[in-house]
């Protein structure tokens, strides 16, 4: 009993572990150079002279803007509407809702798309007979219908600037290079973030888009696409293999395929988009429900391929962890389940030398989420302290949830592309034969249940570690148990339909 939960809890441990170093190397790699990696995401705005001659004149590409949606009645007209405001020349870019409703939307669509086009905007209202391959189905189905150089993509609930297309394409030149495949630009929030749940959520992201992807670019990972909020070249993803719906995260899959045909990404961290945070923590678990589940099928699919990269990407070792990046989670439920055996039959000091190298997996996501607040230029406060707390508790109680994606990613390809929920924000008007106002309430995952039961496993398994004599240890139980906790405890509460 004891050598066997020495083997399990040591390997389970050591793997968190590794996980967590690749993440310090990344922390050390930014704050060894940080003045030099915001340089790198960051680009000088193009200037013309009053008397630039006709070869100075910017040189304005074809483009087409797509918007996936489906059921998305609180956001569709906004986003339509802000995507044919874009300031950039009228017959140089066309508008493809791709529209895979069932709901109202379709008739909020219908009446946008009719009047955009009366004010000369080039919009196709695109419908399908149905919803196969998603949103990497729909996304392919216009990108069949457009003869673009370049291919611009916003979720439902994004509202790109109107010089968005102007900004990325001409002033900042984001295509300069002819390897660059696509330019990601940052997500931003549409209003300033209060409450528990909403800060969390906003930390959790922008550690994503101001330490890890700045990081990883300057040190040469490969660039991957984040779904929306920004612009590919056609001929990249037609060499890659076109738009996949083998996995439900076919932004990442597409990216490595492209990066793998010697194309490469671009991040502008200084051009943001603004966008909505989900909802509520239902909505929340949803989303990265399918972000985990698309993740381990991305691994699955690619990681060989990556392994056997020579020549084509910088470390792929590296790339390989970035691809398993969801693991952490399962790897994190291990070591809870196994934490009371472990303290009460492994060998102690064996023990303290596991504890040794876990400290290290510990601090990592608390330091990364430090470093965000100061690149938010908003600097550490005790507001801030607490806002990384809970997002530090927030991460660590979506074990279960990832977990499940997880091996669901593991075993199958594809699936059902679950929409998240998005807030409402400018009214419109729906008839009431079409309103459907319990559409978009988000049920109850099953994984609450297996979170509820894993809070009692911690706090039964403290308790036995106190009878054992071992209240010490008991501690990160109670820690474990109440970081899922505030995530049951959140899901109680879901957003009004």
């Amino acid at each position: 009993m004891s050598s066997l939960i020495t083997v399990l809890y040591g390997i389970a441990a050591l793997a968190g572990a590794t996980f967590a170093a690749v993440e310090f190397r990344m922390l050390w790699c930014f704050l060894r150079n940080r003045r030099e990696i915001r340089a790198a995401v960051t680009s000088t705005p193009r200037t013309v002279p009053l008397d630039a001659s006709a070869d100075d004149v910017p040189v304005f590409p074809l483009v087409t803007i797509q918007l996936p949606l489906y059921n998305e009645r609180r956001v569709a007209e906004q986003i339509v509407r802000a995507a044919s405001a874009q300031d950039y020349p009228r017959d140089r870019f066309d508008v493809q809702v791709l529209d895979d409703s069932n709901d109202e939307t379709v008739h909020i669509v219908a009446r946008v798309v009719d009047e955009m086009r009366a004010r000369g905007v080039r919009i196709e209202h695109i419908r399908r007979a149905n919803r196969a391959g998603y949103k990497a189905g729909a996304l392919a189905e216009g990108l069949a219908r457009s003869t673009a150089e370049f291919v611009a993509v916003f979720d439902a609930d994004f509202i790109p600037d109107p010089s968005f297309l102007r900004t990325v394409l001409i002033d900042r030149e984001g295509f300069d290079e002819a390897d660059v495949a696509f330019v990601q630009t940052r997500w931003a929030w549409s209003e300033p973030i209060r409450g528990f749940l909403a800060s969390s959520l906003a930390l959790l992201l922008d550690r994503h888009f101001f330490v890890q992807k700045p990081t990883r670019a300057f040190i040469g990972n490969v660039a991957t696409f984040n779904g929306s909020g920004g612009i590919w070249r056609r001929a990249a993803i037609d060499q890659a293999g076109g738009w996949s719906a083998e996995t439900l995260t076919e932004d990442l899959d597409l990216s490595y395929r492209c990066a793998l045909n010697g194309w490469r990404g671009r991040y502008l961290r200084d051009v943001p988009v603004v966008n909505e945070l989900p909802e509520d923590m239902r909505a929340f678990k949803q989303q990265q429900h399918r972000w985990a589940k698309g993740n381990a099928q991305c691994f699955r699919l690619l990681t060989a391929r990556v392994l056997s990269a020579r020549g084509v990407l910088t470390d792929r070792v590296d790339e390989a962890f970035l691809l398993a990046g969801y693991a952490i989670h399962p790897i994190l439920l291990t070591n809870l389940l196994l934490w009371p055996w472990a303290v009460l039959y492994m060998d102690r000091t064996v023990f303290w030398i596991v504890q040794g190298i876990m400290a290290l997996a510990l601090i990592v996501a608390p330091v990364s989420f430090a470093l965000t607040v100061i690149e938010r230029d908003e600097g550490l406060s005790i507001r801030s302290i607490g806002q990384i707390v809970s997002s530090f508790c927030v991460g660590v109680g979506l074990m279960v949830i990832n977990t499940a994606g997880q091996i669901q990613g593991f075993l199958s390809s594809g699936g059902e592309f679950v929409r998240t929920p998005k807030t409402f924000h400018a009214p419109s008007e729906i008839a009431p034969e079409h309103a459907t106002p319990d559409a978009y309430f988000v049920p109850l995952h099953w994984s609450f249940f297996i979170e509820l039961l894993v809070m009692a496993y911690c706090l039964g398994s403290a308790g036995l570690l106190i009878q054992a004599g071992e209240a010490f240890w008991a501690v990160p139980l109670f820690f474990w148990a109440f970081c899922l906790g505030i995530v049951a405890q959140q899901q109680l509460t879901p957003a009004a339909a």
